[in-house]
């Protein structure tokens, strides 16, 4: 309840009088206005309410009073009054956006989406305070689901995630709007081109992502026959054909894949850094290294090719280099235990002790955080293929 009286006192930037008002009345209203924000900060509301009623009795014409008496009935769940004090203060300033927007939200409680979708849009934009616009947005991001507007609430929630990315309402919200857009691309492709080569990859995609496996297989190849020069297709089957065995036939036809995704697609980094992994399976760290730095020309923050160039570098008894590019990748993605696993390991091979005892706390730290969510993140977010791990690596070739 605190939350929603702070964003409210933003909409008063300071006790605005006419200069009509008598000195004796001026200060007269900024005791009253005084005491009515030591009430809001002790939440004693009705005391804050008396106060501004005073403020009110002496000039009848301070929005600013009446937008404080609307926050003060909107927090106690009277909608109706709450609407009345912001069209008041919006009668005598129009350009009061706090007010404009706690407005829109009454409006939407008393059951009025139209009015309160566009008082609530034409706000937005102007909300300075972070706690309001975030209340506003997400009461502006569900107006426009049910409208079917889900662009508009791309939008809204772009800056409420730029504003609080870690905010967890607000990520649940982008969510399910995404998802919803998906849904209905992939209604509108099914009702299009059924049989076409995209809806054969988001089939292909849907059943990778159960671990079937064959299935995305077929599905990935009957999108091959009918557009082979899609991009992104031999690069996503290679990876589905690695996913449903890393037998060496598996591997021979999969390195196929992606050499055919680049022969179409020459700026695919993760191709290239794909074959840098299968190479390394083959124990080539030369040729790993080499595709690996090709990978990274063509796009320098791909953390797991700067992760395996410095495993293919320490191999190559290059240390020096691969510190740099582990060093780097911990730079590109604090968060990622590989990277501080095999940097701590180079660190102790060269007798940097110290910061090889710190990269392996900081290892230790991130598996242990991260363990309670890794099952629930591989099975939801994580699609099939073969990243940097401890254990693919922790051999040398």
């Amino acid at each position: 309840m605190r939350t929603t009286f702070c964003a409210g006192l933003a909409v008063v930037a300071g006790l605005l009088m006419s200069p009509l008002v008598q000195a004796q009345d001026r200060n007269e209203i900024e005791l009253h206005y005084k005491r009515a924000q030591e009430a809001l900060r002790a939440g004693k509301s009705d005391i804050a309410a008396q106060e501004f009623r005073e403020i009110l009795r002496l000039q009848p014409s301070n929005a600013q009073a009446h937008a404080n008496l609307g926050v003060i009935a909107f927090t106690g769940g009277n909608y109706t009054l709450a609407s009345e004090e912001f069209r008041a203060a919006l009668k005598l300033e129009p350009a009061l956006w706090n007010a404009t927007a706690f407005l829109g939200m009454s409006e939407r409680h008393l059951g009025h989406p139209a009015q309160a979708l566009k008082l609530l849009g034409e706000s937005f934009s102007h909300l300075e305070d972070k706690n309001l616009q975030r209340q506003a947005g997400m009461d502006l991001v569900s107006l426009y689901h049910e409208s079917g507007e889900l662009n508009k609430a791309v939008d809204v929630l772009r800056t409420l995630q730029s504003a609080k990315p870690d905010t967890p309402d607000v990520l649940y919200a982008a969510y399910r709007t995404y998802s919803d857009l998906a849904a209905k691309s992939l209604a509108a492709l099914a009702d299009a081109a059924p049989e076409s080569a995209p809806m054969h990859q988001i089939l292909a995609q849907n059943l990778a992502s159960r671990d079937e496996f064959q299935g995305a297989i077929g599905e990935y190849r009957r999108a091959i026959a009918l557009d082979p020069r899609l991009p992104g297709l031999h690069y996503e089957l290679a990876q589905m054909i690695l996913a449903n065995s890393t037998e060496q036939g598996a591997r021979s036809e999969a390195e196929q894949e992606f050499r055919r995704e680049l022969a179409l697609n020459p700026t695919s980094a993760e191709s290239e850094y794909m074959l840098g992994v299968l190479a390394w399976l083959q124990s080539k760290p030369e040729d790993a290294l080499q595709h690996c730095l090709n990978a990274l020309r063509l796009r320098p923050d791909l953390v797991d090719a700067h992760i395996a160039a410095g495993k293919a570098l320490s191999a190559l008894h290059r240390v020096g280099e691969a510190v740099g590019q582990l060093e780097t990748a911990v730079r590109l993605d604090p968060r990622n235990e590989v990277a501080h696993y095999r940097l701590a390991q180079e660190y102790q091979q060269i007798g940097r002790r110290d910061e090889a005892a710190r990269e392996s706390a900081i290892f230790h730290q991130l598996r242990e955080a991260q363990q309670p969510i890794r099952a629930l993140y591989q099975n939801i977010l994580e699609r099939p293929g073969m990243h940097e791990t401890i254990e693919s690596g922790a051999e040398k070739p």
